[in-house]
Order: structure tokens, then sequence, then C-alpha cells
């Protein structure tokens, strides 16, 4: 049975010399500290059932609000948009060019001309016909 996951939100705020998540609108409100992020990311990951109070087997999407002072949070904000648009135009463009690939092929293009047409290497577009 799939259901649809739980969101956690956790506000990451960076200390002296170690980093704090504090849920955001959870039932607990304790939180979990770590020296690195990935220390914090793993305590989260062990606390985000008792967090929500959810049993064992419930899928949780943890989000996270990070907060460091003298940074403002649209600069983290804008750059972790910007950065999932360019992996979905990457992922798009890959997609695309496979279809040209093919579609070149099925025409009877060569290789050279096909590499030429999409502006890619030979080997490329040796890569997306295979």
């Amino acid at each position: 049975m799939n259901s649809t996951p739980l969101q956690l939100t956790m506000r990451a705020v960076r200390k002296s010399d170690y980093w704090i998540a504090l849920p955001v609108d959870a039932p607990i409100r304790g939180g979990v500290s770590g020296d690195t992020l990935a220390e914090l990311y793993e305590e989260v990951e062990a606390a985000k059932h008792f967090i929500l109070d959810a049993p064992a087997e419930a899928e949780i999407v943890v989000t996270y609000l990070y907060e460091v002072d003298g940074v403002p949070p649209t600069v983290l904000e804008t750059y972790r948009e910007l950065r999932a648009q360019r992996d979905q135009v990457t992922t798009r463009l890959g997609e695309s060019a496979r279809e040209a690939v093919a579609a070149l092929r099925a025409a009877g293009i060569s290789v050279r001309d096909s590499a030429a047409l999409l502006e890619l290497s030979k080997s490329r577009v040796d890569q997306l016909s295979a």
C-alpha cells in the first residue's frame, strides 16, 4: 500500500561549533544536534518518526530550513531553486538529445553530421545512440 509520505520540516541552525535542528510545527519540540551537517542529517533520520509520533513503517520526507548567521536565507533558497531547475533541464536535455539522435539516425544522417547538427562530439552521439 502506497500512501502519501509524511512531511517534516526542520530548522537547522549553526551554533558556534555545532548544528542543531528543531522541528517546525511538529508534536515534539525537542531537536537534535551534530558537529557537522552530515551528523545532523543522521540524527534527524534516527529521530524523525519519534518527532512526528509516526509508526516506524511510515515514509517521512524531511525538508530543512537553514539559518546561518551572516547569510541571508534567500541566498541558499535561490541557489537550491536554481540548482533544482538546472537538474530538471539537464534531464530534459538528455532525453531530447537521445530523441534527436534516434531521429537523425533513422533519417540516415551520419554520426559526424548528427554531431555537427546537435553541437555534440561524435563520441557523445555514439553514446546517445547506444
